[in-house]
């Protein structure tokens, strides 16, 4: 429950904030390697990170897989698609070159996370899960 609650949050505040006006730096060149730039595509990957983890905690009976990271994936260029429909926020492929990078450090850092303290326990949760399911078939 915690994890629905927790992944149906993320979802909308980022949802928000990508639909927010933000202020322009005006008179500035952006280039991919200043700083702002560079933080946004830092924040995309992190915000993806994240959502990759809910998802993958949503649905624990399952692993994260092609489905799971392609929902995770569509939902990025879905966002960037509202952003098209206004006037002061636009898309970026880049944007979802960094929202699948995140996607993609999740699933590869897969056994990382299940050493992880906090985390351990929701994959230790899932093989048990696993074997009921296995024996209440047999």
């Amino acid at each position: 429950m915690i994890s629905r609650i927790a992944l149906a949050t993320t979802l909308i505040v980022i949802t928000i904030l990508a639909l927010l006006p933000i202020n322009t730096i005006r008179g500035i060149e952006l280039t991919f390697w200043k700083l702002p730039i560079a933080a946004d595509k830092i924040a995309h990957l992190m915000a993806f990170l994240v959502i990759s983890g809910f998802m993958d905690s949503f649905q624990y009976q399952y692993a994260f897989n092609l489905k799971t990271a392609a929902i995770a994936a569509l939902y990025g260029i879905y966002i960037e698609g509202l952003q098209s429909l206004t006037d002061y926020r636009h898309p970026s492929f880049w944007d979802i070159v960094a929202n699948c990078v995140g996607i993609f450090m999740y699933w590869a850092l897969t056994p990382l996370w299940k050493i992880t303290p906090v985390l351990r326990i929701r994959w230790k949760y899932k093989h048990q899960e696993k074997r009921i399911v296995t024996h209440s078939h047999h």
